[in-house]
């Protein structure tokens, strides 16, 4: 073979091999990019769904924060129930009346309905008792009618000062009183007080019959009583909640009387 054969047979083989490492650094290059293309995407993805997760909790924040500010700006209670209840669990709420001495915890006894008429909150006798309701009646004043009875004290405890709302300008310049339960101020707008006989309200209306008790509520405010005042206005429908106050007469049990101060809700309070 001669020299040119030889030396153009060398030179062939030199350009196949420069173009086998061309395609493979080709091939090497392109696979690095797919490479980092799917790592970029990855990263990407996981970037984004950090930033939607950021973004849900920031939407879910000022919500928190909107509640938080709701809950502080709530008035506080002025009732230490959490005290009250760890003397007496019996008490659940507090009533406060303007104008009158009426400022005292109620009691529903678990035991025996009329178990506080001469009974104080530490269990022992006493001639004034202590506020109650009867197990007739639930302790968050759901109820339509919600009964509360309290003695005729002649020195103007418990419910003795209630019978300033048989005069009328008394009547007419006090129209407010206030339920403390845990979490709750309720505001009733008193509407009428008046002599009643010595039925027992609960016992003998079925409060559940809407119609049964909506001629109950016409008669609070239209009540056959020599002693009476209602307020101007005042309208009961169905779906009110009242609390009647049932205290003794002027003249004492003896007279087999009731004397009955009515409010309506009109106000719940959320509290802290």
């Amino acid at each position: 073979m001669d020299k040119n054969s030889t030396s153009e047979s060398s030179e062939n083989e030199t350009t196949g091999k420069r173009k086998g490492i061309i395609l493979l650094v080709g091939a090497l290059i392109v696979l690095v990019l797919i490479a980092g293309a799917g790592a970029f995407y990855l990263v990407s993805s996981h970037m984004s769904a950090e930033r939607d997760i950021e973004r849900q909790q920031e939407l879910a924040r000022p919500e928190e924060d909107a509640e938080e500010e709701t809950t502080e700006d709530l008035p506080a209670n002025p009732i230490d129930f959490a005290a009250l209840q760890a003397e007496n669990p019996d008490v659940y709420a507090w009533i406060t009346i303007p104008g009158t001495n009426v400022d005292y915890p109620v009691a529903q006894s678990q035991v025996d309905d009329n178990y506080y008429l001469r009974r104080n909150l530490d269990g022992e006798f006493s001639e004034y008792g202590t506020v109650y309701s009867q197990s007739m009646n639930a302790t968050d004043f759901s109820d339509p009618v919600t009964v509360l009875y309290g003695h005729n004290s002649i020195d103007g405890m418990m419910f003795g000062t209630l019978h300033r709302f048989e005069d009328k300008t008394f009547f007419d310049e006090h129209e407010e009183m206030y339920i403390y339960t845990p979490g709750h101020i309720l505001t009733y707008r008193i509407i009428s007080a008046y002599r009643y006989d010595d039925r027992h309200i609960l016992n003998s209306f079925n409060m559940s019959d809407v119609d049964v008790r909506q001629e109950y509520f016409n008669f609070v405010l239209a009540p056959t009583s020599m002693v009476v005042n209602v307020r101007e206005g005042a309208t009961l429908s169905v779906d009110d909640k009242i609390v009647q106050l049932s205290t003794c007469p002027t003249e004492g049990s003896a007279s087999g009387n009731r004397y009955i101060v009515t409010g309506v809700l009109v106000d719940d309070q959320q509290t802290s």
